[in-house]
């Protein structure tokens, strides 16, 4: 029962993290317009680091580790179970894993990933524009 209720954890934490995926491209989108809106530099910096990783493995063709974690999970507790996890994971999984072509993932992660690696260098948060020019500084007073 404990690998069941784990495996039920990892799509709920799965599902949170499209979400940030998700929400993170749409404020990024947002700060493109409104450059006051969003600059939290920890949550873009982190929401970038992850979108890139998850564009490379949707490129690459990988599974996602929680993916790979979940269905560890699931083959310890049961793996012939039919409805796995609960009523509210079972319609998680269908959003998360949803059963569409590849390339409909591929395409707009892709996307998101390279819109906000570009938004980043044209308008990165303010802490690290301060950061850069404080390095460019010191390097030129040596």
């Amino acid at each position: 029962m404990v690998y069941k209720i784990l495996a039920d954890a990892i799509v709920i934490i799965h599902f949170g993290w499209i979400l940030f995926m998700l929400l993170g491209f749409v404020l990024t989108l947002r700060s493109f317009f409104r450059k006051d809106f969003w600059d939290r530099w920890l949550f873009r910096t982190i929401h970038l680091f992850g979108i890139m990783y998850v564009s490379s493995l949707a490129i690459m063709r990988r599974d996602c580790p929680l993916t790979l974690l979940e269905n560890a999970l699931r083959a310890k507790y049961d793996p012939s179970v039919a409805y796995p996890g609960s009523f509210m994971v079972y319609y998680v999984e269908k959003f998360v894993y949803p059963d569409v072509n590849l390339w409909l993932i591929l395409i707009p992660t892709a996307f998101i990933a390279i819109f906000s690696i570009i938004i980043y260098i044209v308008r990165p948060p303010q802490k690290i524009k301060l950061m850069s020019k404080h390095v460019k500084n010191i390097h030129n007073f040596s």
